[in-house]
């Protein structure tokens, strides 16, 4: 159940509280068919839980250790990322993935766009000093300046929103990072 990249997907946006299909749909970038069917499958699991509401059925987690499901799934992927020396996110012989301290080192320097690429609801809730909000599935509308160092982000280690964003602007040919550790990370850092 938890192999699935559209089902892991959904249930990080439910880490914020319940929402319906079409919400879901909307910040997920998933058709609401598609949703709808991953939610079925992750209430069969029981994953998720439903409540109606009106019309709507809105889904949330599943009473239980699912917050710490979701930070043991995060620290396997930063281990699992940090021992495979050919990642996918190496293109062109070069690592395009940063960390916290070098972004922040980025940032006092200057000459970057920091682009969250999550659902404006997301961005609104929440985001990193100085970026900007440009949604995965509104980057081919946008004109990036050629003088600045593009660096993407999304919500954590297991979003794969930013390495969908770095490929598509890599194969543009603009200089773009990764910051894998997302907003997630971001917020929980050592000040």
């Amino acid at each position: 159940m938890l192999g699935n990249e559209s089902r892991l997907i959904l249930l990080q946006l439910l880490a914020d509280g319940e929402k319906s299909v079409e919400i879901l749909s909307e910040e997920s970038g998933i058709p609401v068919a598609n949703t709808s069917q991953h939610l079925q499958a992750l209430k069969k699991a029981n994953l998720v839980i439903t409540r109606r509401d009106g019309k709507r059925i809105l889904y949330r987690w599943e009473s239980g250790p699912m917050k710490e499901l979701f930070l043991a799934l995060e620290k396997f992927a930063i281990y699992s990322t940090a021992q495979d020396d050919h990642s996918n996110l190496k293109l062109k012989g070069r690592n395009t993935e940063i960390s916290t301290s070098e972004l922040q080192k980025k940032m006092k320097r200057g000459g970057i766009l920091l682009i969250d690429v999550r659902s404006k609801e997301e961005y609104k809730k929440g985001h990193i000093p100085e970026a900007v909000n440009i949604p995965y599935n509104e980057l081919e509308t946008y004109k990036f300046p050629k003088n600045k160092e593009l660096i993407v982000y999304c919500r954590g280690p297991l979003c794969l929103l930013s390495v969908n964003a770095l490929n598509f602007l890599k194969a543009r040919e603009l200089s773009v990072t990764r910051y894998g550790g997302g907003f997630r990370n971001w917020e929980s850092r050592e000040i």
